[in-house]
């Protein structure tokens, strides 16, 4: 079981909470007849009447932000004081934008059910769709919506999400596993851990995906490397940081230049003068090879479909490549950090996961296709560690069309963020809340996943705006758990890990496991 601030915290008050509520076989119902009832929106309450905390005319509760930055940094803890102080429907305004929090699985079903065939998202980081466009670039996938949304969500699809052609990159990421993992035992110090171990698996990580989708091998894992990766590192960080502070500030960045925008502007720069040339370059290998022109046996899997594809130009290719080659950064490696920590705090779930991993790992030490498919308890376990530490706080939509919520009148185009956290740590929704349990996602468990709520646990979304990257995310994290597992049993004998929010979550110190050689 795990212990600590984090599930105490959590569990305080939503066992309070539970004293309040009824199971959630019978919440649900209760919801359900709700929803009969007001989906008439012409009977529901005004927008104007949905609770929240109040604030200043026109900048909103912007000051009280600046006052508490601590309702920035730790949001996850906010968002719950808000549920509990308002309820499951929260409307909120601040630095110029009025946000509607859903916390209650059925509301959250009802907004995926009326998404429609184009889904309205606003931007993770509106901060790049206005760099974007001052640089006149391609906004990209997370930036746009409509038709041209459709057009480049359904050719990258193709491509990106479904399960087959995932597989058709294993090889690569196990190329980059496997030099992670040769270099691992040279990190570990006496004590047993990593210094600086948190950048060391965002150096893997961008490593693996430079050679996933370019298919080329950057050396960011070795000491010739490390400059380069670590100012992609750095920059990418920045931007994240960077957003968060300007997403909770007056938008005057919108039209003029602030010294926190002048600095985002730096960073992306660095980005796109980065990667794009690399981009460039790989693109020129493709076509000598296609032309006969080099004696490499690469397959560029990625480049080979986005190229000939007349749907997708040059600039879109540059803004899907930007984003999928650093994204991992934000998401993947903290995952994968978060997942590190939950395994070695959590010893016997550990145990079952090495007994996992052995058994479908190939005698070379290498994950494959079929290996990865019988991974059922390690990606419980993935599953799991999303309940506790979600690299996105909520989903955000922009609401598709008028539509009753919880009683009240929730106009078209209004913010809203479907917030799962505070849900999956109450006892209304999930039993035990406080025990990391990953038998709960396995189907046929006594408690396994066909008694969960479907909205209950849905980290990259769903639906067709479901996160581009998940299944390289699932695969590239089973294949690193199952190969550290299989060579060391992890142990935790720090304070536990808790997040810090800059847009997404991240964890708020080093992840220092211990890593204790099972030969």
């Amino acid at each position: 079981m795990m212990s600590g601030k984090v599930f105490h915290r959590l569990s305080s008050s939503v066992i309070a909470r539970s004293v309040r509520q009824k199971s959630s076989t019978v919440t649900s119902s209760i919801d359900f007849q709700e929803q009969r009832i007001t989906d008439d929106y012409g009977k529901a309450k005004p927008f104007s009447e949905i609770p929240g905390p109040k604030g200043l005319p026109i900048v909103g509760r912007w000051l009280d932000y600046k006052l508490h930055p601590w309702k920035i940094h730790q949001r996850h803890i906010y968002i719950k004081q808000l549920r509990d102080e308002y309820g499951d429907i929260v409307k909120e305004s601040f630095a110029g934008n009025t946000v509607l929090h859903l916390l209650n699985p059925n509301y959250i079903r009802k907004i995926y059910e009326s998404d429609g065939k184009h889904p309205k998202v606003p931007p993770l980081l509106p901060s790049i769709g206005v760099y974007r466009r001052k640089k006149n670039m391609a906004v990209g996938l997370g930036n746009s919506n409509g038709e041209l949304w459709y057009r480049l969500r359904t050719e990258a699809q193709k491509v990106l999400v479904r399960p087959q052609k995932v597989l058709d990159y294993m090889y690569l990421q196990n190329e980059v596993v496997d030099d992670f993992m040769k270099l691992l035992p040279s990190l570990i110090q006496e004590n047993g851990e990593v210094n600086d171990f948190n950048r060391w698996i965002l150096r893997w990580g961008i490593e693996c995906s430079f050679n996933t989708f370019l298919e080329k091998r950057m050396g960011y894992l070795s000491p010739e490397g490390l400059e380069e990766a670590d100012k992609l590192i750095d920059n990418s960080n920045d931007v994240f940081t960077l957003s968060t502070k300007l997403w909770f500030s007056l938008p005057f960045y919108r039209y003029i230049p602030t010294p926190s925008f002048k600095k985002f502007y730096e960073c992306e720069d660095f980005i796109t003068r980065y990667s794009a040339p690399i981009l460039a370059e790989a693109t020129r290998e493709y076509h000598d090879q296609l032309e006969g022109r080099s004696g490499t046996s690469k397959q560029y899997l990625f480049l080979s479909y986005m190229l000939s594809n007349q749907n997708v130009n040059w600039d879109d290719l540059v803004a899907i490549a930007l984003s999928i080659l650093t994204d991992t950064l934000s998401t993947t490696c903290q995952a994968l950090l978060y997942n590190l920590y939950t395994l070695a705090s959590n010893p016997e779930v550990q145990d079952k996961a090495y007994q996992e991993a052995v058994v479908n790992l190939s005698p070379s030490g290498e994950l494959t296709v079929q290996g990865f498919n019988s991974c059922s308890y390690i990606k419980a376990c993935i599953k799991e560690t999303f309940r506790f530490f979600p690299i996105g706080l909520d989903v955000q939509r922009l609401a598709g069309k008028d539509v009753a919520i919880g009683g009240y009148q929730v106009p078209e185009g209004t913010y809203i963020c479907l917030e799962n956290y505070v849900p999956l740590h109450d006892p209304a929704y999930i039993s035990n809340p406080e025990e990391f349990y990953p038998e709960r996602w396995l189907r046929g468990n006594m408690d396994g996943i066909e008694k969960q709520h479907p909205y209950i646990l849905i980290p990259f979304s769903t639906g067709i705006r479901m996160c581009l990257g998940r299944r390289f995310a699932e695969q590239e994290m089973v294949n690193m758990i199952s190969r550290i597992l299989r060579d060391y049993r992890l142990e935790w004998h720090h304070e536990p890990l808790d997040q810090r929010y800059q847009l997404l979550q991240v964890p708020d110190t080093d992840v220092k496991v211990k890593f204790v050689p099972r030969k």
